[in-house]
């Protein structure tokens, strides 16, 4: 019995790894809430990570929990900047210049102090750069502003 309970004990501490979200943070129904009330900066950008999973279509099938997450801060990087993995948002390597990396909280929050300039962010997900978000300008531009914190 002691041996079993050992088991299920290892078995349940492997599978709640660091990036396992609790129920509370997961929405079904509805995005998440935004964290505006935590922001602390004077200039840069904020927002928050949401990892998103199911089908969607119809709405409400799916799940949207807020995550912990490490975000990579590159000064504006395009495709051509980048080694991209097969035709997806995830890439393998990015060949500009890294500014930063900050981790969001458990729910998801992040904010980043940056000098007037472009960026593009990008988050890490099991070893590969994600960043879905894209225009002519670059991948996940965001123009910092004197004085001005952005929201993302």
């Amino acid at each position: 019995m002691n041996r079993l309970f050992s088991i299920f004990l290892i078995t349940l501490t492997i599978s709640c790894s660091r990036d396992t979200v609790s129920e509370s943070n997961c929405y079904t129904e509805g995005d998440p809430p935004r964290n505006s009330h935590k922001v602390t900066i004077k200039q840069g950008v904020w927002g928050d990570v949401w990892f998103w999973s199911g089908n969607f279509m119809p709405i409400g099938r799916g799940e949207i929990c807020q995550v912990k997450r490490k975000l990579h801060v590159y000064e504006l990087t395009t495709f051509s900047d980048v080694e991209q993995i097969e035709y997806t948002s995830f890439y393998s390597a990015i060949n500009t210049k890294l500014v930063t990396i900050v981790e969001s909280d458990n729910e998801g929050f992040f904010q980043i102090e940056l000098e007037p300039g472009y960026y593009s962010l990008f988050v890490k997900e099991d070893g590969k750069f994600y960043s879905n978000l894209y225009d002519s300008n670059g991948i996940f531009p965001v123009t910092i502003e004197q004085d001005i914190v952005s929201e993302v």
